[in-house]
Formats: structure tokens, C-alpha cells, sequence
């Protein structure tokens, strides 16, 4: 687990469009550029961490900059396969959530000071306790209305205990804004990124509601019909 990983006070960092990197998810990544390829070599020499970063939102030159949002997620390589070609397959594993501190490097690769931030639990220990039953209710009712959930990921969380892990953990697999994620790992305290996650899920079980209400309970393919 990531208490038992001591992570670097210095990082390489991957930057990408609308990939948010959890403690505790697990995130495929596909590795081809040059200058990556290079990043994982060493990496997998070395402590096999590394920081997914986001593109920070809202800037006009983010993209050709690549300048990452300053709240990033620091991980470990959990299976990395590399390809004939030199291109790799590989499973980063979060570990926690890091701020940026400084860049030292941008050659061969961005490499950065990172500090880690702790999570705060802003509740009582019964509020907090309330999340991963409340996560389970609210995904159960996304999957009596259609929403494609697996039942493998909901029997998943049902076991976690840890209310945080089974937070970010949902949020990582079931959140579909990219700009929601990245204010949710950017959110400290525990209660109040929860209620921001269980505001997003029951838009979606309103929403779905709605859109069943309006066709008649028929399905997608009898839509016309209605």
C-alpha cells in the first residue's frame, strides 16, 4: 500500500490532457514518446514513481507549454511490458496526492520538487464511516436505472472499509469530467469531496430518471417508437 512506499521528494512528471491520477487507482498508460520511453527506462531502474500530472484548464497556452496543474498524483509502476517497436504497456498504481513545488529540469524530461498532501478529515468519525455505504447505495441505483457499472466494481467497494480509498477509488472509475476529477484530487477534505462526488452522482440518477421518463421506459433501440 502507499504508507509502506516512501515516495521521492523529486519526480519525473508525465503531463496529460484530461488524466487525473487517484491514490489507490490503477491507470494504463501507453508509453511511445522519446522522451518517455526515456522517463520509464529510468524510472524502472530507480524507484519505478513517477507523477501523472493534468494540463492546467483554462490557459491559453497549456498545450503546446504543457504546463501541468500544480496538485498532481504520484504513483508506482505495477506491470510494464515494452513493445517490439520500443513503445511500453504499463499500470501506474497511485499512491498519493503531491503538489508541485518547483520544476528542476525540462531535459531530457520534466522532472519536479514535490511535497505530499494530506488529506483532512473534515467530519466525524460517523459522517465519515456514512461514505462507503452511501457510495454504494448511489451506485446501485445508477445500476437499476442502466448506467454501465459493473457488478465486479460494486461487490469491490462494498469490501473496502478505508472511506477515502473507496472515495477516490469511485471517483477515479466512475467520474466522467476530467475538470470534476482534477477539483476532487485538489479537494482536502475527505466530507467535503465526497459531497462535491455524491452531487455529480445523483445529477447523473436524476438525468437517467428523466431520460427514462421520457421514453416511456423503452429502451434505446425502441426510442423512435415512442
Amino acid at each position: 500500500m502507499s504508507s509502506e512506499i516512501e515516495i521521492p521528494a523529486e519526480v519525473p512528471v508525465m503531463t496529460l490532457n484530461k488524466t487525473v491520477l487517484f491514490p489507490q487507482a490503477m491507470l494504463p498508460l501507453y508509453i511511445f514518446e522519446p522522451r518517455y520511453r526515456e522517463m520509464l527506462s529510468d524510472v524502472l531502474a530507480e524507484a519505478r514513481i513517477f507523477a501523472v500530472a493534468s494540463l492546467k484548464p483554462d490557459e491559453e497556452e497549456a498545450e503546446f507549454l504543457e504546463t501541468p496543474c500544480s496538485v498532481a498524483g504520484v504513483g508506482v509502476i505495477r506491470a510494464c511490458k515494452q513493445n517490439p517497436d520500443g513503445t511500453s504497456n504499463l499500470i501506474i498504481q497511485g499512491l498519493a496526492r503531491v503538489q508541485f513545488e518547483e520544476i528542476v529540469t525540462e531535459e531530457p524530461y520534466r522532472r519536479v520538487r514535490i511535497s505530499q498532501i494530506l488529506s483532512q478529515p473534515d467530519g466525524s468519525k460517523k459522517s465519515l464511516a456514512a461514505i462507503q455505504p452511501a457510495l454504494v447505495s448511489l451506485l446501485q441505483t445508477l445500476m437499476r436505472l442502466g448506467a454501465p457499472i459493473q457488478r465486479e466494481m460494486l461487490h469491490f467497494l462494498s469490501k473496502i472499509k478505508e472511506p477515502e480509498n473507496a472515495l477516490d477509488l469511485s471517483i477515479s472509475t466512475l467520474c466522467s469530467s476530467s475538470k470534476l476529477q482534477q477539483q476532487l484530487l485538489e479537494t482536502r477534505g475527505i466530507l467535503a469531496r465526497f459531497t462535491l462526488f455524491e452531487r455529480f452522482l445523483s445529477a447523473q440518477i436524476e438525468q437517467m430518471k428523466l431520460d427514462r421518463k421520457l421514453k416511456g421506459g423503452l429502451g434505446d433501440d425502441d426510442i423512435g417508437n415512442n
